[in-house]
């Protein structure tokens, strides 16, 4: 398993914990990883911009000298910031309306009775946030040693490309999302939310674990898949 998913599960046990004392239920949890979307796709966009297979392949293209000196590195970072302004706003609506759901129906109805429902009431998606505050530090730290570890660190940035990037976060963020719906409905409607929500809570932790290995064995074997590329370009 690679080290930085010790530093993932490191960063889930405080909500964890939480929630085995009871200190914590569905009004912490579910804006927690809502929020942990959010810092996904904010090291998403990093990756995007700091892939450097979009450059070598962009640099090996065409007769020579078609495009002076620098312009596929150019080109490719124009696609890159293309991309991932195309990411911003639509990983932006993806979240805002998850958010309205979840701060608005979900959290308020189950807090306050639907007849209280306001989806756009900012205070309290403050309130909600500021209340978790610690454990989005907490999920923050986790993923940015990740990324610096294996992206960086690790040199996956080398043979990585803007959009495997910027694909790469949906099916983990649309499991993530159903689950905590699913949690959510779960804690509301039957006994024994505490009990449900420590399950969740531990479910949650094994997928992260299982997508981040699956994430780092994927960039291994593109890795491996360029070294014979790159020798016999040598």
């Amino acid at each position: 398993m690679p080290v930085s998913a010790y530093f993932i599960i490191a960063a889930n046990l405080l909500p964890l914990a939480l929630v085995l004392t009871g200190d914590w239920g569905l009004r912490e949890i579910l804006p927690l990883y809502w929020v942990e979307s959010a810092i996904i796709g904010f090291f998403t966009i990093l990756k995007m911009l700091l892939a450097g297979g979009a450059i070598a392949k962009l640099r090996g293209a065409g007769p020579a000298g078609l495009l002076p000196g620098g312009a596929y590195s150019v080109l490719a970072m124009a696609g890159k910031l293309f991309m991932a302004g195309f990411f911003t706003f639509h990983f932006g609506m993806f979240m805002f309306v998850h958010g309205v759901f979840l701060f608005g129906f979900v959290l308020q109805g189950a807090q306050f009775g639907p007849a209280k429902v306001d989806p756009m009431n900012a205070g309290l998606w403050l309130d909600y946030l500021g209340a978790v505050k610690w454990g989005i530090a907490a999920l923050f730290g986790g993923h940015a040693v990740s990324f610096f570890l294996n992206y960086l660190a690790g040199g996956e940035f080398r043979h990585a490309s803007a959009s495997e990037c910027m694909a790469s976060p949906y099916p983990r963020i649309i499991v993530m999302h159903l689950t905590i719906l699913l949690g959510a409905f779960a804690s509301i409607a039957l006994p024994g939310a505490g009990t449900i929500m420590v399950i969740f809570v531990v479910a949650k932790i094994f997928a992260d674990v299982a997508a981040h290995k699956k994430e780092h064995a994927k960039a291994a074997a593109r890795a491996a898949a360029a070294e014979p590329a790159a020798a016999a370009v040598n």
